[in-house]
């Protein structure tokens, strides 16, 4: 209420005992502020200059979404993927584009599924991404299942064979690090001094991403953040598990919206 300040928060979870210091989240910092670097503000404008051009000079832009089930985010109503959280507020700064997006979501599934399904099946990696209708300026991907590729060999044998076939068609992409999942499942002993997302995965994406000049929308730093703002991040899961809910999903929509300030 008017007058009153958020100091902390106690996190009450099923099965608990008793509090302990892992249960207390005092407010930190109030405010999350996106890391900076070489690559802000400008890392669209540089890494993605054939979508960026476009937009900025109101042309067609198509832009794919392809990921796993938090893409497809079938257990949310469509306006609050990420993917539409982004759209409509890129669509806000660049009111003079036509921006079309297309959705290719498998729950479940990682990377590797989609390059397995050959022509002719559901969500062939020649029908459905490469072969996607219209055909796409920009592909921004999502893909928490590949958590499992957990160092820069594996990451760039899976990812390395996208890179080349996107380059072939002329597609830009840009690579999202991933939202945090269960403790356990992300390599986390505590929800809190979780700044840095301890999977390989996450840490391999970013080396693949700077070597090979790609943007990354690195939502995961938003995650690792929330502890210092009193929030236990398992919250923002509507699974328990490794469902973002509509707030948290926009997390993704931010750290996009930071490449095309």
């Amino acid at each position: 209420a008017a007058g009153e300040r958020a100091v902390g928060t106690v996190f009450v979870h099923g099965g608990q005992t008793r509090l302990a210091d892992a249960d207390l989240f005092p407010v930190l910092e109030e405010t999350f502020t996106p890391p900076g670097g070489t690559d802000l503000p400008c890392t669209a404008a540089v890494k993605c200059p054939k979508t960026y051009a476009k937009l900025v000079a109101g042309e067609p832009v198509t832009i794919l979404a392809w990921g796993d089930s938090v893409t497809d985010c079938a257990y949310l109503p469509r306006e609050n993927r990420w993917q539409e959280q982004f759209v409509r507020r890129l669509r806000a700064k660049f009111p003079q584009a036509k921006v079309t997006l297309v959705t290719e979501g498998w729950g479940g599934r990682t990377v590797e599924a989609f390059l397995r399904q050959g022509k002719g099946r559901p969500h062939s990696w020649e029908d459905c991404v490469l072969g996607c209708t219209p055909k796409p300026d920009l592909v921004i991907s999502e893909f928490i299942n590949d958590a499992y590729l957990d160092n820069d060999e594996k990451v760039g044998r899976v990812y390395g064979r996208v890179l080349k076939d996107f380059r072939a068609r002329g597609f830009e992409w840009i690579i999202c690090t991933p939202h945090y999942a269960r403790p356990d499942w992300n390599n986390l002993k505590s929800m809190k001094d979780c700044d840095d997302d301890p999977r390989g995965f996450t840490k391999s994406l970013r080396r693949f991403a700077a070597r090979n000049g790609l943007a990354v929308a690195d939502a995961s730093r938003r995650w690792g953040h929330l502890w210092r703002e009193g929030v236990p991040y398992i919250t923002h899961l509507t699974n328990d598990i490794n469902h973002p809910d509509a707030e948290s999903l926009g997390y993704f929509a931010d750290a996009l919206m930071a490449l095309f300030e």
